[in-house]
């Protein structure tokens, strides 16, 4: 079988707070039924809260840091993976004072649905 799509991932330092790229949906490869992405989080630095209609797990594959998950805090590192339920507000940190935070990230559905959960 021959090698049909090619995609670099966001794997280095970034020039600021964080970067991060998409890797699903890739048209030239498939459109899945998750969306996946990488982040990488420079030293001391942490990306915006996030909350979505969608449940994720993420793999932590280079560095230490905290997610703050339904106020709570977790502190994981490298080989580790978390599960974030869907409509659980979350944010990753980076404390490390000297190396980056990265980690790959998939979430389901690949498209947000429209309905929330009724907080009533």
């Amino acid at each position: 079988m021959a090698l049909v799509a090619w995609k670099r991932l966001v794997n280095e330092s970034p020039t600021g707070r964080f970067a991060e790229g998409y890797v699903f949906p890739w048209p030239e490869a498939a459109i899945p039924p998750f969306g996946a992405m990488t982040c990488c989080i420079s030293p001391g630095e942490k990306c915006e809260p996030d909350q979505h209609n969608q449940d994720e797990i993420a793999f932590i594959y280079r560095g230490h840091g905290e997610i703050i998950a339904g106020g709570e805090v977790w502190h994981v590192s490298q080989g580790d993976a978390v599960f974030i339920p869907r409509n659980v507000e979350h944010t990753f940190s980076n404390t490390d004072p000297d190396r980056d935070f990265a980690f790959f990230s998939v979430w389901w559905p690949r498209i947000e649905p429209r309905d929330t959960v009724d907080e009533s």
